[in-house]
């Protein structure tokens, strides 16, 4: 029985217990003064703003702007990136002019790129929305590409004697 219980421990409350008394410990700092409230608001009053913002109204319409902010953003970078990953991966001659270029790009961290974005495009929709789509863009890119040429040639020549298509190969 206290295997059960010691394995009951480990699984369901261990993980728990440094997040519960992180946040404990958080809350006693803001409550002496430790910490400023100015600096970072206690627990107890971003539970009592979250309960405000559900009971206004106001949380959804935030909810609903990100998740718009979030949706075009993705299918922007994600278009773009399934595009250029399929152009690359299937066209040698896309890829050598291309592809080294993205990737120099995708090693530029996000964050130095924020100064740009706020020269370029603002602060507004459209600098959250770039950003977004930069994010999504890469992973979608690099794996549709690598997704394409890692494709056994052998199963390519097959397609092809079947009478398979450009673009059935593709799909297929």
């Amino acid at each position: 029985m206290n295997n059960k219980k010691a394995n009951i421990y480990s699984k369901r409350i261990a993980p728990w217990v440094l997040p519960i008394l992180l946040v404990a410990l958080w809350e006693l700092f803001s409550a002496t003064g430790i910490v400023s409230k100015e600096t970072l608001p206690s627990p107890l009053d971003i539970l009592y703003s979250a309960i405000h913002l559900v009971q206004t109204g106001e949380l959804f319409n935030h909810i609903k702007v990100s998740f718009s902010r979030a949706f075009i953003g993705f299918a922007i970078g994600g278009s773009i990136g399934l595009i250029l990953g399929i152009v690359n991966g299937v066209y040698p001659i896309a890829e050598k002019h291309l592809d080294t270029t993205i990737q120099m790009f995708r090693n530029i961290p996000h964050l130095a790129l924020i100064p740009l974005v706020i020269l370029w495009l603002g602060i507004g929709e459209e600098a959250k929305i770039f950003l977004v789509a930069i994010g999504v863009f890469f992973p979608i890119y690099v794996n549709t590409y690598h997704g394409i040429i890692s494709v056994d040639k052998s199963l390519i020549e097959m397609g092809k004697v079947y009478g398979l298509s450009k673009n059935k190969l593709l799909v297929r």
